[in-house]
This record gives C-alpha cells, structure tokens and sequence, in this order.
C-alpha cells in the first residue's frame, strides 16, 4: 500500500470536526488529500482546520446551499472531488410512544447529512468515478432498544448506499457504507459516563462492561475506523459498491441470546 494513495484526490467529510471524520480527515492529509471539512462552527471544525491540507467550511450538511458551497469549495481547491465521506451525526434515545424521541432532528442529522451533500457531490464525483462511503453504525442492521429515532436513520443510511450504488454505478460512481460499533468518540464517553454512573462505573469500567461479550473485548478508536473507511474511499476498493462492511470488533457475529447461559463469552 502506498502511504501516498490520495495524493492529487480531492475528499469532502462532513462532519469533520468529529471523532471518526476527524480522525478522517487526518488520515486523508496524511496520505496526500487535499480534504475540505463541512461541519458546525464549533471547536472541532477549527480543530480540524489545522491540519495542513484541510479547508474547513462551516454550515449545515443537510442544507442545500451549505453542501453546495464546501462541493464549491473542494472542487475550487483540489480541481476535482474524488471521494465524500459522510460522517455527520448525532444519537438519541426514545421509543416511539415517548412524547418526543427526536425524530425529526435525528432524520436530518443522520440522514438528510448524508443525502443532501452526495446529490451536490455527484456531478463531480461522475466526473471522476469518484466514492462515497457513509458511515452508519452497528444500529444500522441490529435495533437499539430506545433508540428509534437512532436506530431508523442509520437503517435508512443502508438503503441510501444502495440505491446509489445501483443508479450511478454505470457511471462509474461507487458507494458503500461502513457500520461501527462502539467507538470511543465523545459522543460514546458522554453515553458511558451516564451508562456507568447508574452502575457506579467510571468511563473506562463501563467501556469494559459494554465490551465484555465482543469479540475482540474492546470498542473500536476513531483512527482504526478511519482507516476502514480510507479503504473504501481510495483506489484499492475499486471494485466494491454497495457494500455493507461492518467495523464492530466482531460483536455481529455473534449471538448474544444464549450468553447468560453460555459461562465462555462473559
């Protein structure tokens, strides 16, 4: 593998300010991107402003006329777009007979993100026989129970991916998406800290806890996922569209229904 694979490729990551579009957008430099970051005005996006070879643009990814201007912005920078990496989103909790269980922030937050830029992407992503990758989540395929908001917006994430794997691929477009499971993002420390505290866990007791019946007895880092996605965005993947993969430390694989039972996955 060349450690120069994005060299003279354009990426555009929303959600860049992020832990795994961060760690992205790291990785994306490092290999020779030239990367533009769409994200919320917040101390991430000027974090992650200061990596060389990042532009940051601050808007929403769900609005048209903000994926509009970062598209502008790569293709005015790089001279083409090779690759958009959607990884903006957020997570909530609620059934749906709770009086609200953020339905509809979480749809445009998951969703509409991941939509709204690829639909301004793709003309120049056909230009190129660029790649989208979407990031879903282990939620994508399993339910979190209380989560339904959650758990239908990183379901729906999976169709996207297939219905533009289908309709652009005879133009040479790719699209795939990648599901991790738990990942310690500061979304995922702040969903522990709480986790925990009702079980009287610090943070990194509750991470044990929560891993205890993975398979690799552990959450995954942004970095690691990050490269999985780098994989799937650059040229080694090019034969694979419309594919589900999931990053999760091996906890799809296995069934947990028999695990109170079963003494050798505790």
């Amino acid at each position: 593998m060349s450690t120069r694979e994005f060299a003279g490729r354009t990426v555009l990551i929303t959600g860049g300010g992020g832990g795994i579009g961060y760690a992205t957008a790291e990785l994306m430099t490092e290999r020779g991107a030239t990367v533009v970051a769409l994200g919320p005005d917040d101390p991430g996006l000027v974090r992650v402003a200061g990596l060389p070879g990042v532009t940051a643009v601050p808007g929403d990814a769900a609005d048209e006329d903000d994926a509009h201007r970062a598209v502008d912005a790569a293709l005015r920078n790089g001279g083409r777009l090779d690759a958009v990496v959607c990884c903006a989103g957020i997570g909530t909790f609620g059934t749906a007979l709770d009086p609200e269980p953020g339905w509809q922030d979480t749809l445009r937050a998951n969703l509409d993100t991941a939509y709204v830029t690829t639909r301004q992407a793709l003309p120049g992503l056909i230009d190129t026989g660029g790649a989208v990758v979407l990031v879903s989540s282990l939620a994508g395929t399993l339910a979190v129970p209380g989560a339904v908001a959650y758990t239908t917006s990183k379901h729906a994430l999976i169709g996207l991916t297939r219905s533009l794997a289908a309709d652009f691929g005879p133009l040479g477009v790719r699209a795939n998406v990648v599901c991790p499971g738990a990942v310690r993002t500061s979304m995922l420390d702040r969903v522990m800290d709480e986790l925990g505290s009702r079980s009287g866990l610090d943070r990194d007791a509750a991470y044990r806890r929560a891993g205890s019946l993975v398979p690799l007895r552990r959450a995954a880092e942004p970095a690691e996922i990050a490269e999985v996605v780098a994989f799937l965005a650059g040229p080694r993947s090019a034969v694979v569209t419309g594919a589900v993969l999931m990053a999760d430390c091996g906890v799809s694989a296995v069934d947990l229904s028999m695990a109170p039972l079963t003494p050798n996955m505790s």
